[in-house]
């Protein structure tokens, strides 16, 4: 490249399963000294950022990008941060790294927002002066945030003394993978960890999953949600509701043959049963009446599932576009949203009313991708029953199971990514994770 420091993080493992991406962050050392034919191949990259972490003191030339769209400089080294700073306390490179974590905090986040800003479909170029510290430091943090392994990490920071001829030079000079290990440790141990740390320095969650998406491919355009015991547990009032009316006739309900192996409405199957429990004298009309009542009641202060909202706030947020596609009525499913004021949340409500078939037959996912306008492949389907799995899968796209409390997760173990709730996976984290079979990521 144009300088000796110079290099393209593309093409590094993920946790994902997927690489880095190519000429999307490139890391190099000043770009002051380069000689025209440095510029000319600088220029043909066509960065959308060129980011400068050098302080006042350090400019000893104008830039050869200044006074361009792509050009920012933001200082790593905030002064009212340094000057506090005890040199005595700090006898090791990997103690001014970590320090410089929390001194330069304020500083830290507006580089990281400049990042996220950048044009997603342009190179971002980041420097200081030698290219190994504070550059090797944001590069660290941003490599760790998806998940490239650690070792991978210090090997590329490494890098940087053999390219600069310091291998012989002072420990402060160097790049042992100790010292950058160590920063990382530090984050993890007392700054609560990547996602915690940028959470501290003001990220919100669309500009984390910008600086994820710059360097790991996630073209999701959209969200299908199924709606029973998947938004809102209604699974588990309905089966209270059935329990109680057994129990009214002084019977108990068991669930071995409760489930259908679709999502039709077998209400009609689950009143003879208990018609034929209960014998002469019962009464059809009277038992759904009082059911449906009760059902009714248990829904009264009933919501989202946990991290449900967050996850739709999120996509609202990331500009992505959320369906909802459920075998129920449609009245059913609106009655619900309407009651927790979710209406609007949704572009579109795709329900059984409007389809002759049921999952696991695709046909209702088929209809939801058609009003969305996206191709299956862009789309992710958030399900909690194998039939739900099954019908997104015939349809292209791209399954997350969070099974209900009545569904073991190894029936679910088809789907692209098992969650036991949303509550424990961020919404950029599924994005990633999802698409990407290899994925190494952990969910209980």
């Amino acid at each position: 490249m144009w300088s000796p420091n110079a290099r393209d993080l593309g093409g590094l493992p993920t946790r994902y399963g997927v690489p880095t991406r190519a000429r999307a962050l490139i890391r190099s050392d000043s770009l002051d000294i380069l000689d025209a034919a440095g510029l000319a191949e600088l220029e043909a990259l066509r960065p959308g950022l060129v980011l400068d972490l050098r302080s006042d003191w350090e400019l000893k030339r104008p830039h050869p990008l200044a006074g361009t769209p792509a050009y920012q400089r933001i200082a790593w080294i905030d002064p009212e941060g340094e000057a506090l700073r005890v040199p005595e306390d700090e006898p090791r490179l990997v103690d001014v790294y970590r320090n410089s974590l929390s001194r330069n905090s304020a500083h830290i986040g507006r580089i990281l927002r400049a990042v996220a800003a950048a044009p997603a479909d342009r190179p971002v170029v980041v420097h200081c002066k030698s290219g190994k510290d504070r550059t090797g430091l944001l590069v660290a943090l941003l490599l760790d945030l998806i998940g490239v392994p650690r070792d991978v990490i210090a090997e590329d920071y490494a890098v940087s003394e053999v390219r600069l001829g310091l291998q012989d030079a002072p420990e402060f000079f160097r790049t042992r993978p100790e010292t950058i290990l160590g920063s990382l440790q530090y984050v993890d141990e007392q700054l609560g960890g990547i996602r915690t740390y940028l959470t501290g320095l003001g990220l919100r969650e669309p500009e984390v999953y910008q600086l994820m998406a710059r360097l790991v491919p996630a073209e999701v355009r959209a969200i299908v949600f199924d709606f029973d015991g998947l938004l809102m547990d209604t699974e588990t009032t309905m089966v209270e509701s059935w329990k109680a009316e057994w129990a009214h006739h002084g019977l108990e309900l068991s669930l071995d043959d409760f489930w259908p192996g679709h999502g039709g409405d077998i209400s009609d199957t689950r009143y003879a049963v208990l018609a034929a429990a209960v014998g002469a004298g019962f009464d059809r009309d009277e038992s759904h009446a009082r059911r449906t009542a009760h059902r009714d009641r248990l829904h009264a202060e009933l919501d989202f599932r946990p991290g449900i909202r967050d996850w739709i706030w999120t996509a609202r947020e990331l500009g992505l576009q959320l369906a909802i596609a459920s075998s129920s009525p449609r009245e059913w499913v609106v009655g619900h949203l309407q009651r927790v004021d979710a209406v609007e949340l949704f572009d579109h409500i795709v329900t059984g009313d409007e389809v002759a078939t049921h999952k696991p037959d695709p046909a209702i996912y088929e209809l939801a991708l058609q009003r969305l306008g996206v191709p299956a492949p862009d789309a992710l389907a958030v399900e909690d029953t194998a039939h739900g799995v099954a019908a997104a899968q015939a349809a292209g796209m791209v399954a997350v199971a969070i099974p209900n409390p009545y569904v073991a997760p190894t029936a679910v173990s088809t789907a692209d990514l098992v969650v036991g709730s949303a509550d424990q996976l961020m919404l950029t984290e599924l994005l990633f994770s999802a698409r990407s079979k290899g994925s190494t990521l952990v969910t209980e």
